[in-house]
């Protein structure tokens, strides 16, 4: 069986991944006061009190090029991925990364995704590439595959807080400023190239998760039954991701399963207390 290491930066929202080797590459998450790597060693409980009692813009900065090196290793064939370039310079430093080793080591194959997503897109990403892995796929055949399912995810999310959107430049100050008056929660996702795009207004909260479980299930109506893999991540509210997990499942025929990550340190800043990020 054919075995490839898989790499991918810590917008992942995956540390580790059963049957697979697989290695996180940490973004570090920065205040004005102070600094967060976003490893195993990161107390996300602490990042976010900080946050909270921060005025001034907190921002990510991507792994530099050593990381990635170091997490391509010296022998053996990598299939890495990164957050959408629209938002991070992540997969920038991972390509200058692969160029490195492969002055050392030309024999070597390293192949890097856009994934043109972030957080349970990338998670989804990591899922079906050790899926391919498993099944004996050669190298060649995963990055085609792998590239034709990219082209294909969709990312979705609600947020309850839209104020480190705003604060980083994500979204506009006057959306912002709307959702929090208005109570309007903007259902978003990518615009297919990257970037983020709103997809509908709606006000309130359970309004909004009702209506994003509406959207799938119309979007999907034409799939195959049991033929999609969803993964939903969440930011400290497992009972609403239970909720929609169940919502999902009674009325997308399309989903074979869905599968529940909480974010990671990089996701939790943008995502927020109640915060769902979902890709299929």
């Amino acid at each position: 069986m054919n075995q490839f290491r898989i790499a991918a930066d810590s917008s992942c929202n995956l540390l580790t991944l059963n049957g697979a080797d697989f290695v996180s590459v940490p973004l570090t998450i920065r205040t004005e006061t102070e600094e967060f790597r976003d490893d195993a060693s990161l107390d996300v409980d602490a990042m976010v009190s900080t946050l909270r009692s921060t005025r001034g813009r907190s921002y990510s900065a991507c792994p530099n090029v050593a990381d990635w090196e170091s997490a391509f290793g010296e022998s053996g064939d990598v299939i890495a991925f990164t957050i959408t370039s629209s938002l991070s310079g992540s997969y920038n430093a991972a390509c200058v990364g692969r160029e490195m080793v492969l002055e050392r080591s030309p024999e070597k194959k390293i192949h890097i995704f856009d994934s043109e997503s972030a957080s349970a897109g990338e998670t989804l990403i990591a899922l079906m590439l050790r899926d391919r892995i498993d099944g004996g796929h050669s190298f060649e055949d995963i990055v085609a595959e792998m590239t034709a399912f990219i082209a294909r995810m969709k990312t979705r999310f609600v947020l309850e807080d839209l104020s480190n959107l705003v604060k980083n430049g994500r979204i506009s100050k006057v959306a912002g400023l709307l959702g929090g008056m208005l109570s309007l929660r903007p259902i978003m996702g990518d615009d297919g190239h990257g970037s983020i795009a709103a997809i509908e207004k709606v006000r309130g909260t359970q309004n909004a998760m009702r209506r994003l479980v509406e959207l799938i299930a119309e979007g999907t109506r034409e799939a195959a039954a049991s033929s999609l893999t969803m993964v939903l991540s969440y930011c400290n509210c497992p009972e609403r991701a239970l909720m929609l997990k169940k919502e999902f499942l009674e009325k997308c025929a399309a989903l074979r399963e869905v599968i529940l990550v909480p974010t990671s340190g990089l996701s939790t800043v943008y995502a927020y207390d109640g915060g769902i990020v979902l890709a299929y």
